[in-house]
This record gives C-alpha cells, structure tokens and sequence, in this order.
C-alpha cells in the first residue's frame, strides 16, 4: 500500500469501517482511531500506509473532544465548603462528587494555580483513595475510556458489585479502558501506595476506546450538575430566607423549598440553625423531608405556631445556618 494521506467517510461505527473518497466501497481492514468515538458519515482523515489504517482526525480541525462523564471532573465545585487539608472520613465527600474510598480517614489538600485546582491525595503510613460513581443511566452499553494527568496514582475501576474490572497508571493515557453492560453504576477511584502522594487536576471518562482531550467544564455549568446530586444553601444573611409555608393543626409548619436543580431522588436532609419568621422568630428544634425532587416539602418543628399561619423558613440569627438535601449515590 502507498503512504498517502487522503480523506474518508465513516460507513461502519463498530467495528470501525471507512470508505476513502474516490473508492466505491469501503475498505475491508482493520482501521486504528486516534480521534475517539465516531459515527457514520463523519469526514475523517486518514494516514494509509504499508502497516495499516489509521484516522488521525475529524473534518472541522484538530481532533474531537468527546464529552466527560464525570461532574467536577476539575474538582472546583465545593458546596460543602470543606477546607483544604481536612482530614475525610471513608465515605464522606472531599469535594463536590469525589468521596474518599479509602479504609480509614484521610487527608486530602488542593491548590489553585491560573485557574487549575490540582488536588494531593496521600497519608505517611497508609494508602489513599478518592473516587466518584457515574450512574448507569450515563453509561449506555459500550466501552469507555478514563484519562487523567494524575503523578504517582494508579486507577481502579469497580462495577457495582464493588469488584475490580479495570486497573491502570495514571500518567497513561487512557489510563484505563472498561465495558460497560448498560445496567450498572461504575466506579472510578485513584488511590496512592502506603506512604506516597499523587496530584492531579484533571480526569475524564468518555465513551471511546481512546482519550480526547481533556476539556475543562464552565463553572455555571460544573455546579448545575453536581446539585443533581447535592444542594445546600445558607451563608449569605443571619436571616436568609430558605422557604415558606404554613402552620398544620398538629403543631408543625409544612414549608416549601425551591430547588434550582431537580435532584436524582428524594434526598435525606442535614440542617443548623434555623427558625420559622412570622411575626416572631421561631427556632426549629426538628425539620424532617416529606419528599419531592424540584420542590421539596419538609416539615418544621417549632413552639409557639399558629395553626394555618403563613411562615417562612430562615436562618436563625447566624450565617453558619444551613439547609442541605443530598442525594449522592
């Protein structure tokens, strides 16, 4: 075959088929991809030469960046307002979608550098592990490549079972590649040897057998997704205004609060500080959720209602009050 450099259209997505301009039908080989995921009719450009087939990118220029998967995938979402150099808990959340998976509590620490957060994960004596779960409804049949520029991490992915079906080096790119059946949350995690540290800004899961590049989330955009799965509010008067309702005849007020994200299910709630205002402010000594996604309705506690009485929810003298509805997987 002659070393030539020509254009081709995409006839066949998987396995991989192209037909190359001036052919009449698409050739009969192997085709390798660096671009990333294709469909058909897509204009590629492709490198023919003694070894085989190669496309080396799409029409439109450079090559196609597929959509990341992950949420906080920069790790800039914080609605937690967890400090850097916390020690976490296993099972707790370090940052917006990224809990700590590790055995016991570790502590995790990031830095801002023109607008890149890098994050350390690492312990003197044990390993470390930070990790994120992609919901099956985000992970049709296929396969799925995860990158990250992560120094001195390896990386596991787990399927819901909690066993291993991928394993990886973080500086390789993809790291790793996995199948997903279409029917089951997976699990990403990048985890540290006993001792040891890695830093790492970026990661990505893409449905490819290669990696794209990497391409940072709007921040507008990074926060409406990771509020699908948690939302708190608060912090930004002694007396913010969280929601409103009503006083029932049993002595409690049902209260409304609009959410600006649907989340993934009813959520369980976590709260400080917070009071019914009418004409007097109220303290809430108990506040449960009764359900929703959109808007939900949570019932307060509070002495002193007035049955029917409109009331509002609100932080109670402090700007450390807060309302928390969390639905993470």
């Amino acid at each position: 075959m002659t070393d030539t450099w020509t254009w081709a259209t995409v006839t066949q997505a998987t396995p991989l088929r192209i037909k190359v301009d001036g052919d009449t039908s698409a050739l009969d080989a192997t085709t390798d991809n660096l671009v990333g995921s294709l469909a058909v009719d897509d204009r590629v450009r492709v490198h023919l030469h003694a070894d085989g087939i190669i496309v080396t990118g799409i029409q439109g220029g450079g090559n196609r960046s597929n959509p990341n998967l992950l949420i906080n995938s920069n790790f800039m979402v914080n609605q937690e307002g967890i400090a850097s150099g916390a020690t976490i808990a296993p099972g707790a959340y370090v940052l917006d979608g990224w809990k700590c998976t590790s055995s016991g509590s570790r502590v995790f620490s990031w830095a801002d550098v023109g607008g890149v957060r890098t994050l350390t994960i690492g312990n003197a004596s044990f390993t470390a592990e930070v990790g994120q779960t992609i919901e099956a409804v985000n992970l049709p049949a296929g396969v799925y490549a995860v990158s990250t520029d992560a120094v001195g991490a390896s990386l596991n992915v787990y399927n819901a079972a909690g066993t291993v079906v991928a394993s990886g080096v973080g500086t390789t790119k993809p790291a790793v590649s996995f199948t997903a059946d279409g029917a089951q949350n997976y699990s990403v995690r990048l985890v540290t040897g006993a001792g040891t540290t890695a830093t790492v800004s970026w990661v990505k899961v893409e449905r490819s057998t290669v990696a794209t590049p990497y391409q940072p989330p709007r921040y507008a955009d990074n926060l409406r997704a990771c509020m699908r799965y948690y939302q708190r509010f608060g912090g930004e008067d002694a007396y913010q205004a969280l929601g409103s309702g009503f006083a029932r005849p049993t002595g409690t007020a049902r209260m409304f609060v609009p959410l600006p994200v649907s989340m993934r299910a009813s959520p369980t709630l976590t709260y400080s500080t917070l009071a019914l205002f009418n004409d007097a402010v109220l303290s809430v000594s108990a506040l449960t959720v009764k359900g929703g996604e959109n808007i939900i309705q949570v019932e307060a506690t509070a002495s002193g209602l007035t049955e029917f009485r409109p009331y509002s929810l609100v932080a109670n003298g402090s700007t450390s009050a807060y309302i928390a509805f969390d639905a993470r997987l």
